[in-house]
């Protein structure tokens, strides 16, 4: 390992994200400076809809937040602050103060949760998730005041696109590409519960 790869890593290693519950993990290379203050908090969840040949299907998420956060880690694109597992363990990714790659047009300004779910409609949050990621929006919004209950946002609410077809093929355009956090997430009683 070089020296400047080292001087990376120890820069990184050192600056771990530290909330109550919350594993700490070494910031990965990925995301950008941040230009703009922090006014949102979009939640997402790891599963949701495919589409092949006109047929919009989902995929069973397997694994728990510490190997989608080593996944999150490897990918040249895309960043995540912090993934939440079912059984409540969070794991810290993209320290906050940087933006991760997480939602078009919103990543400047917004703090990004991954929740370990299909996002399917079906799949249900068990209640460890949800309180752990009540625990963990209330310690976000505190630390970031920009960030009202208003502006805690589903992935499905900032992004509209559809399946492009040069890559999904045709008869996929008539399908949204992001339904996160899906139909079985409780949004009403979670937001209920970030009230002061």
């Amino acid at each position: 390992m070089g020296a400047a790869r080292s001087a990376r890593w120890l820069v990184a290693a050192v600056a771990l994200v530290a909330v109550a519950g919350v594993a700490r993990v070494a910031a990965k290379p990925g995301g950008h400076p941040r230009r703009r203050g922090i006014d949102a908090l979009i939640i997402h969840s790891l599963g949701g809809p495919d589409c092949r040949d006109g047929t919009r299907f989902y995929k069973t998420v397997t694994g728990d937040a510490r190997q989608w956060m080593t996944t999150f880690n490897r990918l040249p694109i895309v960043s995540i602050h912090y993934v939440v597992d079912r059984d409540g363990h969070v794991e810290a990714g993209v320290p906050e103060d940087i933006a991760a790659t997480h939602a078009t047009g919103w990543n400047q300004r917004s703090i990004g949760i991954e929740l370990v779910n299909n996002g399917d409609g079906r799949d249900p949050f068990p209640p460890t998730q949800i309180t752990a990621l009540v625990t963990l929006a209330k310690a976000i919004m505190a630390r970031h005041p920009g960030i009202a209950i208003g502006r805690v946002l589903r992935h499905s609410d900032v992004d509209q696109s559809t399946f492009p077809p040069e890559r999904y093929g045709d008869g996929c355009t008539t399908y949204r590409r992001k339904e996160d956090p899906g139909d079985a997430f409780p949004w009403e009683a979670f937001r209920a519960a970030l009230a002061p």
